[in-house]
């Protein structure tokens, strides 16, 4: 997956929606597995949602990430992730964008 690429911006109640499809969803990092094999994340609409990434996580992650990857309904198969530094994120303006993407059928595409 390619940032580049088409993809829904969706947030954690939104995952079985878009479940087989290209996502990106914004997070706050929970923990990491002690393997790397997959860590956990708090949506913006304030749920938990686990990613597993394509290759194991070898370096520590905290704060605000924006993850890529297909959503299998209730997790995402990361393809990409960024970390953020910043310590404060608009979840409240988030959210109202993912709502307001998909009030009108085909409006994002």
């Amino acid at each position: 997956m390619n940032f580049l690429m088409p993809k829904d911006i969706v947030n954690g109640a939104m995952l079985p929606r878009f479940s087989g499809k290209p996502v990106s969803i914004i997070g706050r990092v929970r923990d990491l597995d002690a393997n790397g094999m997959h860590f956990t994340i708090e949506s913006t609409d304030g749920l938990v949602v686990k990613i597993i990434p394509d290759t194991p996580i070898n370096s520590p992650m905290r704060g605000w990430i924006e993850v890529s990857g297909h959503s299998t309904g209730t997790e995402i198969e990361a393809r990409e992730f960024v970390c953020f530094d910043n310590e404060d994120f608009d979840c409240k303006g988030y959210n109202e964008l993912c709502s307001l993407l998909y009030l009108v059928p085909n409006a994002a595409s």
